[in-house]
């Protein structure tokens, strides 16, 4: 009898054995398949993964791997959170100065839908205040452009000026060294009137 219940027994054991195995791989296979159709995550927790990932990325200066995170997370969310969190630091990413593939554009476009679709969130009035600075940004950026263009205006204006005077000065020397020409030639005609003169004189004598 005490062998049957230890055999009963062992096999108790063998079952539990072979149960916390399945538990473990069940486990391990869902870390792997986060997507389970029998019992789904909710989309807003994998929005939020994809932020968290986002945020990460971001951290570590990769925009491009932050830009596709927050992307992804906006794509899913359908709307709700973390939807308006997700345009909030996609405009971030654009408009990052150290990001080589920046666009004020897009960042500007970005924040604007966050304040116009999410007006409510926590977000909606950080996205005015970046659209605001991003707008004045760019009227100083046009700002120091046509100051640019117009000082190269005034360098080629002035430069032209300086090669009038040039043309001038150099005329006026033409000028001078002509009269100076003409000067010596009448001069000359007078000597040469005097000595006619002074011969026709001698001869009438």
């Amino acid at each position: 009898m005490g062998r049957k219940r230890t055999e009963i027994g062992k096999q108790i054991l063998s079952c539990i054995a072979l149960l916390t195995c399945f538990l473990v791989s069940s486990c391990a296979f869902s870390e792997r398949q986060p997507v389970n159709t029998a019992n789904p995550v909710p989309t807003e927790d994998w929005a939020r993964v994809h932020a968290a990932r986002g945020q990460k990325l971001l951290a570590q200066r990769n925009y491009d791997g932050a830009l596709e995170e927050w992307q992804t997370a906006l794509s899913i969310s359908d709307g709700k959170p973390p939807a308006d969190e997700s345009l909030l630091y996609i405009g971030q990413i654009y408009c990052d100065p150290e990001n080589p593939k920046k666009d004020f554009i897009k960042s500007v476009a970005s924040f604007q839908r966050l304040a116009k679709e999410y007006p409510q969130s926590p977000w909606a009035d950080t996205a005015r205040i970046w659209i605001e600075h991003l707008k004045e940004q760019e009227r100083l950026r046009k700002g120091i452009a046509e100051s640019l263009q117009e000082n190269e205006r005034l360098k080629k204006q002035w430069n032209e000026t300086l090669q009038e005077n040039e043309k001038l000065k150099r005329i006026s020397n033409e000028s001078l060294q002509e009269n100076a020409r003409l000067k010596k030639i009448v001069e000359d005609s007078k000597t040469v009137d005097v000595e006619i003169d002074e011969k026709k004189r001698s001869q009438a004598k």
